[in-house]
């Protein structure tokens, strides 16, 4: 191999490893975090609906084998938010059967799991 190869693959061997270098760490140094929020898992074949106790929230349908930010007042609860105070019922979509309650409060830190057998954890 003569100098002038040497060098030049050298200089592109090092411009490489800058270049990967570069590209794996860009992405990771800046960004933030996305806030985390409030979320239900459906592990079941068939959809299900969360409703927040009082009128002040519309219900919730989670599709079947589905995850979705739950949200209350038409806002995700999410971080930087206060938690709410209100409890909340999963049910059956098709046929209304109660699944499970969920104790308040309910933050950004709560995730609820609607298991396939159908009992609702939260945690």
């Amino acid at each position: 191999m003569t100098t002038h190869a040497a060098t030049a693959r050298q200089t592109l061997s090092g411009f490489a490893l800058a270049l990967t270098c570069l590209l794996t760490t860009s992405a990771c140094i800046y960004d933030d975090p996305p806030p985390s929020s409030a979320e239900l898992i459906n592990e079941r074949t068939t959809s299900v609906t969360l409703t927040f106790d009082g009128a002040a929230t519309e219900p919730q349908e989670i599709g079947a084998r589905e995850g979705r930010t739950v949200r209350y007042a038409g806002q995700p609860v999410k971080e930087g938010e206060p938690c709410v105070d209100v409890g909340a019922t999963v049910t059956d979509t098709a046929n209304g059967q109660v699944l499970g309650t969920v104790d308040p409060p309910i933050c950004d830190t709560t995730t609820i799991h609607v298991r396939e057998d159908g009992t609702v954890e939260a945690s």
